[in-house]
């Protein structure tokens, strides 16, 4: 296994973002969902009707 410092991992991340023209600390990348399996996709949908019937956005937004 590769070890790596914070600082070096702070480097890759902030080199990542600058890639994908994201700025700040509030970004979690959308997983694609490619390998994700039935069950998981229903809960998410279900996550997601539940929070549109309260009037809410979900928590976080997934591709299912």
């Amino acid at each position: 296994m590769k070890q790596i410092t914070l600082e070096q991992q702070a480097r890759v991340i902030e080199g990542w973002k600058a890639a994908h023209s994201i700025a700040g600390r509030d970004y979690v990348p959308v997983n694609s969902g490619l390998r994700r399996t039935a069950s998981k996709r229903a809960l998410l949908s279900a996550l997601a009707r539940a929070a549109a019937a309260r009037g809410r956005s979900p928590s976080f937004f997934a591709k299912f």
